[in-house]
């Protein structure tokens, strides 16, 4: 060996090339110039005594010896960076961002009022970016690293994910105003029986399939077409005088609150439709984070949420699709 030294910027280089496995865009995501990036490499390598890389036309990927030493320099470099995130918190200066994905149906009062109160907590340094959607496609860019946590619907057969119930949404029956349902104060399963045309989410959805089960077990089911969203569902149910939708009680229906009623149906639990808070077991989780998962968990949204019933002149809550 030489008498260089293993540096800390040589292996934060080290480890973009090899997720980057390119030189240029490598050098160009560090910010320094490309001679620069493979002079650090080649040091190094000759620090080690071993081939880091093994080149392929224009790219790079790591040997055998590369990968082995990305394992334990990755590991190392992910409990560095979360010990200098906990002493700038200590400090009163924890920073960071979070990708965050989400349904609709918590955009118009828990999510809101969470991401208020952990901004209370940690201070405004922290960068949340929130992108909405509905649960299957969310769930699905969870696992391929798009999102660092979610909040949707449960999907089953996710062993790799941690599903932890934060909040629910009530099932309602919706109607137009000069509907004969709308004169009743609530509603039971045999004036539902009785609606030739009811209609709700598509039962492929995991919104869709909870109200499918629950209307089998009455000996009711819905019709097609099938609506994602509260908007669409409520555009129609205001157009179709007959006709009567099951929808989650959602800002959503706000817009249609002087010619669409919302009725509580009787017998129906409050907690139809969980959502969850949803994150990779196995993935590193930086200290913001952790702080954010914790905090979610713990945040106690029943004394956040306004006490006044959301039914027929009372607004709604939530937007657009839930699933």
């Amino acid at each position: 060996m030489d008498g260089d030294h293993m540096n800390l910027p040589q292996l934060y280089y080290f480890k973009k090339l090899a997720e980057v496995q390119h030189y240029t865009k490598a050098a160009k995501e560090l910010y320094i110039t490309q001679p620069t990036l493979s002079n650090s490499i080649s040091q190094l390598e000759r620090e080690l005594e071993i081939p880091l890389f093994e080149r392929e036309n224009r790219n790079v990927k790591l040997t055998r010896y590369g990968q082995e030493f990305y394992k334990y320099i990755t590991e190392a470099l992910d409990a560095l960076d979360k010990g200098i995130d906990i002493a700038h918190e200590h400090a009163g200066s924890l920073s960071g961002g979070i990708e965050i994905g989400t349904v609709y149906a918590i955009q118009g009062d828990y999510l809101p009022a969470l991401m208020a109160a952990y901004r209370d907590t940690f201070g405004s340094k922290i960068v949340t970016n929130i992108y909405q959607g509905l649960t299957i496609p969310l769930i699905e860019d969870l696992e391929k690293d798009r999102y660092e946590v979610v909040f949707a619907a449960e999907v089953a057969g996710k062993t790799d994910l941690k599903f932890i119930p934060v909040f629910s949404e009530r099932l309602v029956a919706i109607m137009n105003s000069n509907h004969p349902l709308a004169k009743k104060n609530e509603v039971t399963f045999e004036d539902l029986a009785s609606v030739e045309q009811l209609y709700s989410y598509p039962p492929d959805t995991p919104i869709g399939s909870e109200v499918a089960n629950m209307l089998t077990d009455k000996g009711i089911s819905t019709v097609p077409p099938y609506y994602n969203d509260e908007i669409t569902l409520a555009s129609v149910i205001e157009s179709d005088k007959s006709a009567v939708g099951l929808a989650l009680d959602t800002i959503g229906l706000v817009p249609f609150k002087d010619t669409v009623v919302s009725k509580r149906i009787v017998g129906l639990k409050d907690d139809l439709h969980p959502i969850f808070l949803v994150y990779k077991t196995s993935a590193f989780k930086s200290r913001v984070l952790e702080n954010f998962i914790e905090f979610a968990k713990d945040f106690d949204w029943a004394k956040q949420k306004p006490q006044n019933e959301r039914f027929d002149e009372t607004p709604v809550h939530e937007d657009m699709p839930n699933d």
